[in-house]
């Protein structure tokens, strides 16, 4: 009789079983929304200035690009209501949208919008992709808020932010090149592979153990999951007094005002980088590729530290450091041509503005009810991706109607972190932990 020798049987990944599996899977899946980030933030952008267009131009554009990350107001609430469980509670969701990413992605390359018209096709386009990568951001946030522990959110916020820029950074400085050498329909094809890759991660990845891997395999719901769909009437009545604390009002407010001041920078930047300094595009992706990747790294090295000392206290420093980098470049434009100085000044800039991005981050997962923690973080960013856009189209209308400087810009912008920092100061967390512990002894009394 012949032996056979036994081989262990391969166990299926699950998010929840391995650690390093977590950080991994949610730091690749930022990466794919760094990929339309790229190419809309910085390599359009850039290559408009390269045409000698204006900033409000350029602002109306990053205005439209940017507006569907507010949709998250709508798909959040849907998300919690319509879920098949037997996959996970959001890796379904996952799925759909970064293949509705990579079919958008495709199908701009087939639109083929050109540069040196009208901006409308582009803005078309970018809509369609942004929905998406939108709708990705949202059920990924979920499912991190849904499988992370507490004691590593501050660790894996870091690395989450690592992965967008580092995505948007290499397809910053990629689209531009590949802008030059194929055409924008080339650079969509080339987002669209790199994207379905990271899909692969998607589709062999579960939540837990026992899920399904396709809707077809075998598998079954976690017991984790509360099998009860809740009806959107209920959801809305929970996440409307949530967001209504004081604390949460606060924060949401620091949040517009940093990312107004985003929205300004969407323009003002590739303008004031292509046209004022000299850089051409490609040399202006290359410096933002370099700076954004190294910011990054940067953050992803204070995830730790963020865990340890709190998320607050780092987003302050942020803050006010920020606007010191605004205040010093409107002062000394006899500086500007002085590429050491503003150089050393964007990469400083450019390590704050990646501490804002995972501070915050790890503030608003802090603050979530557990009952409707995946919407209202959800609304939270929608609400800071749709003060981004407005900050563009608002900031094009005065530039345009006050025709103002650089230098007037900075000090706009610099105003706007130092009036956020400054709020932000009043932020009292346990104050909020007691007032959403209130709310939970309220429900179970309607619950009697």
């Amino acid at each position: 009789m012949a032996n056979f020798i036994a081989t262990p049987r391969l166990r299926p990944l699950a998010l929840t079983d391995r650690r390093w599996l977590r950080f991994t899977a949610f730091t690749s899946y930022y990466f794919a929304q760094g990929v339309p980030i790229g190419l809309f933030s910085i390599a359009i952008p850039a290559a408009l200035a390269e045409q000698g267009r204006t900033v409000a131009e350029v602002l109306w554009l990053a205005g439209w690009v940017n507006l569907p990350w507010a949709l998250k107001l709508i798909v959040g609430p849907f998300m919690d209501r319509f879920r098949y469980l037997p996959m996970g509670n959001r890796r379904p969701w996952v799925m759909l949208a970064q293949t509705g990413l990579v079919a958008s992605f495709v199908g701009m390359a087939l639109f083929e919008p050109t540069l040196g018209g009208s901006l409308v096709p582009i803005a078309v386009c970018g809509i369609v992709i942004n929905s998406f990568a939108a709708s990705q951001d949202v059920a990924v946030d979920g499912m991190a808020i849904d499988v992370l522990p507490s004691n590593e959110r501050g660790r894996a916020n870091a690395l989450m932010g690592f992965g967008q820029a580092a995505g948007f950074a290499c397809y910053g400085a990629l689209c531009t090149r590949l802008i030059h050498s194929i055409g924008i329909e080339g650079a969509a094809l080339f987002c669209a592979a790199s994207v379905g890759l990271i899909l692969i991660v998607v589709a062999v990845v579960r939540e837990r153990p026992g899920e399904k891997m396709m809707p077809w395999g075998s598998g079954q719901a976690s017991a984790k999951h509360g099998l009860a769909d809740r009806h959107i009437a209920q959801i809305g009545s929970d996440i409307f007094r949530v967001l209504l604390l004081p604390m949460s009002l606060l924060l949401m407010l620091v949040e517009f005002l940093n990312r107004f001041r985003d929205g300004i920078a969407l323009g003002v930047f590739p303008v004031f980088g292509v046209q004022e300094i000299g850089l051409s595009d490609i040399q202006y992706a290359d410096f933002s590729f370099w700076m954004t990747l190294g910011a990054a790294v940067l953050g992803a090295l204070l995830g730790p530290s963020i865990d340890r000392f709190g998320a607050r206290r780092f987003l302050l420093i942020a803050l006010f450091g920020a606007a010191i980098c605004h205040v010093v470049v409107g002062l000394l434009e006899t500086l500007w041509t002085s590429m050491p100085f503003m150089v050393t000044l964007a990469v400083v800039n450019a390590a704050f503005g990646q501490l804002v991005f995972v501070t915050t981050i790890a503030i608003f997962m802090t603050i979530c009810w557990s009952k409707v923690s995946a919407t209202q973080f959800a609304i939270y960013m929608a609400m800071a991706n749709l003060s981004r856009s407005i900050g563009s189209w608002v900031f094009a209308s005065v530039d345009e109607f006050l025709d103002l400087g650089y230098r007037e810009s900075f000090f706009v912008m610099a105003g706007l972190l130092i009036v956020a920092a400054l709020l932000l100061t009043r932020f009292n967390a346990s104050s909020h932990a007691d007032r959403v512990e209130q709310l939970d002894s309220d429900r179970e009394v309607v619950n009697l």
